[in-house]
């Protein structure tokens, strides 16, 4: 996977994978790496993903996992990842992986289903279950969550770095405004869009179609937005789509890399303060 050289002490995003829960030879399911410095941060796992974070760098320098919802296209590759790690002892050093409340039962029901024993995530992961109301703090970087609108508890990410870089990351969310509201003036918006048409949803809806999800990006004022989770057979359209609508919102592809830029003051003659410069490198 070529990787752009990232400015020193600057945030970068890796897109590893972008699609939703069906397998497809162009992308993994959902899978972000987002790094400052020497701290590596996988935000989702979904299937195929481990394979695209070993060409991006060595997962055992990731400092931490963290998972947002607990459906099988955004963490089921911890199952794959676990065997990277000694299997008959335990790790000298234990991967963190923080998931959302309830999520270590499910981890639990995971090693049952591949037919290894109970503890066997234990002894590579250290799990814990994150509050959704507080603040995460992982090395230099600061991560806060908000609720979206899924068929199951999911949670939407925001990481802010030393810099006041600030990216937000939807996780799978039905329309919902109190998500454009956490992410407004984001330097770089990820928002999921994942359906065609509505038909098939619930009547509380789960998930987005890129209409939607465009539409978010704009009621969020973000800087720029790249579109995820979403079908890949679909990609020419979608591009169409954004191409269409504002040029500070894309499509992100597998191996995608981008380093954030946050919001540089600017004074002006009547003293306020704008904006200036991309917000994407």
């Amino acid at each position: 996977m070529a990787r752009m050289p990232a400015e020193p002490s600057r945030l970068r995003l890796t897109v590893l994978g972008c699609s939703s829960a069906a397998p497809h030879p162009d992308t993994p399911a959902a899978g972000y790496l987002v790094e400052w410095a020497d701290t590596a941060i996988l935000f989702d796992v979904g299937q195929g993903v481990v394979r695209n974070l070993q060409a991006a760098i060595d997962p055992h320098r990731l400092a931490a996992v963290v998972v947002g919802h607990m459906h099988a296209d955004h963490y089921l590759d911890l199952a794959g990842m676990r065997y990277l790690f000694p299997w008959g002892e335990d790790a000298p050093h234990r991967l963190p992986v923080h998931l959302p409340p309830a999520g270590r039962q499910k981890m639990d029901a995971l090693a049952d289903a591949i037919s290894e024993r109970r503890g066997f995530f234990d002894a590579a992961y250290d799990i814990a279950e994150y509050d959704p109301d507080a603040e995460l703090r992982i090395g230099p970087l600061g991560i806060r969550f908000h609720p979206g609108q899924h068929y199951v508890p999911a949670w939407g990410v925001e990481v802010t770095a030393p810099d006041g870089a600030r990216l937000v990351y939807t996780g799978d969310t039905g329309p919902i405004d109190s998500m454009a509201e956490f992410a407004r003036g984001a330097d770089l918006f990820l928002v999921e869009s994942t359906l065609r048409n509505t038909i098939h949803d619930d009547p509380r809806r789960g998930h987005l179609m890129p209409e939607e999800a465009i539409h978010m990006a704009h009621q969020a004022d973000a800087r720029a937005t790249l579109l995820v989770h979403y079908l890949p057979g679909r990609r020419h359209e979608i591009e169409a789509m954004c191409a269409a609508d504002d040029p500070s919102v894309r499509l992100a592809v597998a191996g995608l890399v981008r380093t954030v830029v946050p919001a540089q003051p600017v004074a002006t003659a009547d003293g306020a303060a704008t904006t200036r410069g991309p917000a994407l490198s």
